[in-house]
């Protein structure tokens, strides 16, 4: 009798979840509206680093131009397990690398990305940055709720997985 209520509890819990993500993400996408801008600057501070899952996947390095990184003050770096995420925390700065998609090619790729960001639970936020004295302003990907997960307090995703893989 005990096992089957808990069962009923989990189960509750889980469609419960699974009613509001999926009601947000349809709503969401009803709402969507594509960038058309006609080049995009890009703060990417997670897997879309170079030599990360998703730097590879969408090829940045060919089919993107890389601006340098600079350090997004204002924002902390949370682990969300395999991806990272930021919200803003006063007095956290997030190490990131800064991209420039322009031309046809590479904007169908930004937008690829703006849409994989928004629909996982991401919105689009506007920072000043300053690579090599020049001042730019590039869309950072903020999570949408403050993650209740590991802080990583070095604000770096790349240094923060190579210390993850070294034996304690």
């Amino acid at each position: 009798m005990e096992n089957g209520s808990g069962q009923e509890r989990a189960h509750e819990g889980e469609s419960s979840l699974y009613g509001n993500v999926f009601h947000k993400n349809i709503c969401w996408q009803r709402s969507y509206q594509r960038p058309e801008e006609k080049e995009m600057i890009m703060a990417l501070y997670g897997s879309l680093r170079e030599g990360l899952y998703n730097s590879r996947r969408f090829d940045l390095p060919a089919r993107s131009e890389f601006l340098g990184t600079a350090w997004i003050k204002g924002y902390a770096l949370y682990s969300l397990g395999p991806y990272p995420a930021v919200y803003p925390s006063e007095g956290n700065s997030v190490l990131a690398e800064v991209r420039k998609f322009s031309g046809k090619q590479q904007l169908e790729i930004a937008k690829s990305i703006d849409y994989m960001e928004l629909f996982g639970g991401y919105h689009r936020e506007y920072v000043s940055l300053e690579i090599g004295g020049q001042k730019v302003r590039a869309i950072v990907y903020v999570y949408d709720e403050k993650p209740g997960t590991e802080k990583v307090e070095n604000g770096d995703w790349v240094e923060y997985l190579k210390e993850r893989e070294l034996p304690e």
